[in-house]
C-alpha cells in the first residue's frame, strides 16, 4: 500500500508539474505569438492561477472570467491531494495531523468551488504553506524546498487577494511566485522519488575476511 501511495505520488506531483509549466508556456506563447492558433492548448492557459495573472497584468480586464467551474481547476486540487497523502507516509507521527489537515482544506475547497463556482481554490495556496512548513521538520529537513515553498505560496495569496488593486508589484509578486511553484512541485517530485528508493540488500552473508 505504501509503495501504491508513493507511486501515486510521484506521478500527482509530475503531473502537476507539467500542467503548471504547461499553462505557463501557453501563456508566453499566446504574448509572442498574438496571432497564433491555440485553441488545442486552452485547457492548460484556462487554469485560475493563468487568468489571475491575466487580471493582474491587464491582459483581461474582466473578473467574471475566474467564475464558474473549470474541471481542470478540480482536477488540480486533487492531484495535489494524492501528492500531500503520499508525503504522509514519511512524516513523523506528530505532523502527521498537519498532512490531513492539508488535505482536508483541499477536499473542503473543492467542494466550496463547485457550490459557489468562484472561492475555494485558494485551498491550493493556504495547503502549500502548510506543507512548506512541515518541510523544515520531521524527516525531510529540507529547508531550501520549504523556503521555495513558502515564497510560492504566500506570492500567490498575495496576488489571489489583490486582483482588482491595479498596483504592478502585485503582478510581479505573482509571476516571481508561479515560477517558485513550478520548482518547489517538482522538488517535491525529486524527494518522492528518493523516499520510493530501496536500497540494495544481498541475498548471501556477509563474508569474513581470512585469518
Amino acid at each position: 500500500m505504501s509503495i501504491f501511495r508513493r507511486k501515486a505520488g510521484i506521478i500527482s506531483s509530475t503531473a502537476l508539474g507539467i500542467i503548471f509549466s504547461m499553462a505557463a508556456a501557453c501563456l508566453a506563447s499566446s504574448a509572442f505569438w498574438p496571432g497564433k492558433d491555440l485553441n488545442s492548448l486552452n485547457l492548460f492557459s484556462n487554469i485560475w492561477l493563468i487568468k489571475i495573472f491575466k487580471l493582474q497584468a491587464d491582459i483581461i480586464i474582466n473578473q467574471d472570467s475566474l467564475s464558474g467551474i473549470n474541471w481542470f481547476d478540480i482536477l488540480i486540487l486533487i492531484l495535489f491531494i494524492i501528492t500531500c497523502l503520499s508525503l504522509l507516509e514519511s512524516a513523523k507521527y506528530s505532523y502527521k495531523v498537519w498532512f490531513l489537515i492539508a488535505c482536508s482544506l483541499l477536499i473542503i475547497g473543492i467542494i466550496v468551488f463547485i457550490v459557489t463556482k468562484l472561492a475555494g481554490r485558494s485551498s491550493f495556496m493556504a495547503s502549500g504553506l502548510i506543507i512548506s512548513s512541515i518541510f523544515f521538520t520531521g524527516h525531510f529537513r529540507k529547508k531550501l524546498t520549504a523556503f521555495t515553498g513558502i515564497l510560492a505560496n504566500v506570492f500567490l495569496l498575495t496576488g489571489d487577494f489583490s486582483v482588482g488593486a491595479n498596483i504592478r508589484i502585485f503582478t510581479i509578486l505573482f509571476a516571481a511566485g508561479y515560477i517558485l511553484l513550478i520548482i518547489w512541485i517538482f522538488m517535491i517530485t525529486k524527494t518522492l522519488l528518493k523516499r520510493s528508493e530501496i536500497p540494495y540488500t544481498s541475498p548471501l552473508p556477509p563474508v569474513s575476511p581470512g585469518i
